[in-house]
Parts: structure tokens; sequence; C-alpha cells
């Protein structure tokens, strides 16, 4: 159990620093195309997110393996 929670607030950490980069001020990028096309900035926008919901669902998993494994070291229920 210590072993996850060690991991779990590495993880927080992380995602704390990364989401701080992502924030950060940058220079304005310039769109063209029309109003509500798909521009190339907008496109990168989304794809750079990406990485926020492959990690959620990265630590999902992660729980649910880790919940498996102590189902199983407890034994056959009573």
């Amino acid at each position: 159990m210590r072993d996850a929670a060690v991991a779990g607030l590495i993880w927080i950490a992380s995602l704390r620093a990364a989401l701080a980069q992502q924030t950060n001020p940058a220079p304005p990028i310039s769109e063209t195309g029309p109003a509500g096309s798909s521009s190339g900035a907008a496109t990168a926008a989304a794809t750079d997110f990406n990485w926020v919901w492959l990690s959620l669902v990265v630590a999902l998993v992660v729980m649910a393996l880790w919940y498996v494994a102590r189902r199983r070291q407890s034994g056959p229920p009573r």
C-alpha cells in the first residue's frame, strides 16, 4: 500500500508540473483560414492535450490491476 501511495504522489507531482508547463504564457500563434475552420493551431492544441487523457487512462488501468491483485492476495471469499 505504501508503494501505491508513493507512486500516486509522484504521479500527481508530475501531472502538476506538466500542467504548469502547459499553462505558461506563450506568444500568440497566428491562425490562417476562415473562422470556424480546423486550423493547424487548433489541431495542434487538441493533440497536445491528449497526453492528459492518456495519463488518466493509464492511471485507471494501474489502479484496476492493483485492485485485482489485492483481491487475489486476500484469499478466497468467506
